[in-house]
């Protein structure tokens, strides 16, 4: 039980922290964060082989999802906007996790997957012109606000987390 409640917490805390970053980023100008991004999540991503550490390996591979996204969208690759490289850095990064974690025989979970088919499929949403179900100003609201869904379930999967 007391796995499955650090498992939680950990999941939680990650949803917190990428969903509040996100906003952040809706908000503030960020010019030097790709390189912190990438230098971090690089020097952990290293730990996470050299220690066998999951935990450092699903840091490592986030920080490297969003910065890859950042600079890719600075420089204007595709003529993508920053956001939807970011969307797709952030996806790439989680699966990442998982494709990694198999690699270097570390535990072996399924939840990555999730998160990282969710925000490649929103990354990719983008340039799906003809499915025009809603109305723009929904669409709007989704794109600017779907951030505030991570840190929303974050927060709950935290809370019951701390209950049991």
């Amino acid at each position: 039980m007391a796995r499955a409640r650090k498992s939680n917490l950990a999941f939680g805390v990650i949803m917190v922290v990428v969903g509040g970053v996100l906003l952040v980023t809706r908000f503030v100008p960020v010019e030097t964060a790709p390189a912190w991004l990438l230098g971090l999540g690089v020097g952990l991503a290293l730990i996470a082989i050299v220690n066998a550490s999951y935990s450092a390996l699903v840091a490592g591979m986030v920080l490297l999802g969003l910065g890859t996204g950042m600079v890719l969208g600075d420089r204007g690759v595709a003529d993508i906007p920053s956001w939807t490289w970011m969307l797709l850095g952030l996806g790439a990064g989680f699966i990442g996790i998982y494709v990694l974690a198999l690699i270097l025989k570390l535990r072996s979970h399924w939840w990555p997957l999730v998160p990282g088919f969710i925000l490649l499929a929103v990354g990719g949403a983008r340039y799906v012109r003809h499915f025009t179900l809603l109305p723009p100003e929904v669409v709007m609201a989704v794109r600017s606000w779907w951030p505030a869904a991570l840190v929303v379930v974050g927060v709950w999967i935290l809370i019951r987390a701390l209950r049991s």
